[in-house]
């Protein structure tokens, strides 16, 4: 999922609810944002802010069905590159292909990846949050901008094929008959937007191969300059390996990088890791690092990594390695 979200989202937010000054303060309440920030064009807005800021919105509006509500009025231009990828693409394939391929314009609270049979090209949609008021409010809105985008490539409406909802039905559950145009169950195994794979295959009559080329080019540099930020799993790493000697607890780390420890763990475990297999790592590959070098002893090692109990060095090296550090030395003199 993208730790950072752009302005612009919010910003339509308040559009989208008619909100005045006050109501602007109303909808960023509890963050550090201010509405003039939602006019600039330069400001990225850091996931737990975004996270209250739905919030708000969803109390403001009055409609937990607001995140429907909203995707389904989201235009396609205000994705940027990835809105003009979207619009340019031969066919519906080729539009769903960018919405997979690049995560990180169109935000990483899910993963979307493609399959097709002979019948159906699948558009399968996994949250990377879980689907409380927030998780469910992103949810549908993708779901919602998903539908427009393939109605924008199509130029009709999108009836003909089937969505599958990989949760159970929430309280407005009758609300998505207003909103979603083709058959839809709740409870399926996954979420997943499934196309007839002739619709999916037909040609877009506004395709615009030049503009596709263009846009393909921006998106490509977009999501490689939003990825070499690094995800998470890269800024702790980054932490632990500049200050070799501090154990850092996982409260400390999620305040230095400016988070809650709640939101930390998400972030950690929507990349596949966690914080204490992090720091394992870290530990254990100083720990051998150190302990090749003839002169350090395991007590030596032990302050090295920030232990002050050298026991509890020991207990958990044999947790690492399955043998105790001075084992380890032992084994590094055999020939």
């Amino acid at each position: 999922m993208t730790e950072h979200f752009p302005a612009t989202y919010s910003r339509l937010m308040a559009r989208e609810l008619q909100l005045d000054e006050s109501g602007q303060r109303a909808l960023l309440a509890g963050t550090t944002l201010t509405p003039e920030a939602l006019l600039r064009l330069d400001v990225d807005i850091g996931a737990d802010d975004q996270f209250t800021i739905i919030r708000n919105a969803l109390a403001l509006s009055g409609d937990p069905a607001f995140g429907l509500q909203w995707g389904s009025h989201l235009y396609t231009s205000a994705h940027g590159a990835l809105g003009q990828l979207i619009t340019a693409s031969a066919s519906v394939t080729d539009g769903m292909q960018a919405i997979a391929h690049y995560p990180y314009l169109r935000g990483r609270f899910a993963d979307v990846r493609m399959t097709q049979d002979d019948d159906w090209l699948n558009v399968h949609m996994t949250s990377l949050l879980p689907l409380d008021d927030v998780g469910l409010f992103f949810m549908e809105a993708l779901l919602m901008t998903t539908q427009r985008s393939i109605e924008l490539i199509l130029g009709q409406r999108f009836s003909a094929g089937e969505i599958l909802l990989g949760y159970p039905p929430p309280a407005h559950a009758a609300s998505y008959a207003r909103y979603l145009l083709c058959p839809y169950r709740f409870d399926a195994d996954a979420t997943c937007i499934r196309i007839p794979i002739e619709l999916a295959r037909t040609p877009n009559p506004f395709s615009d191969p030049e503009g596709f080329r263009e846009a393909r080019r921006r998106c490509e540099q977009i999501n490689a300059e939003l990825r070499q930020r690094g995800g998470w799993q890269q800024r702790v790493s980054a932490l632990l390996a500049a200050h070799p000697g501090q154990l850092w607890t996982q409260q400390e780390i999620a305040a230095h990088l400016g988070l809650s420890t709640r939101t930390l763990i998400r972030h950690l475990k929507a990349e596949g890791t966690s914080y204490q297999t992090m720091l394992d790592d870290a530990l254990s590959s100083q720990a051998k690092a150190c302990l090749a070098l003839p002169r350090h002893t395991v007590e030596a090692v032990a302050l090295s990594l920030g232990y002050h109990d050298v026991s509890a060095f020991r207990r958990a090296f044999k947790r690492w390695f399955g043998m105790s550090p001075a084992d380890y030395k032992q084994q590094l003199k055999q020939p």
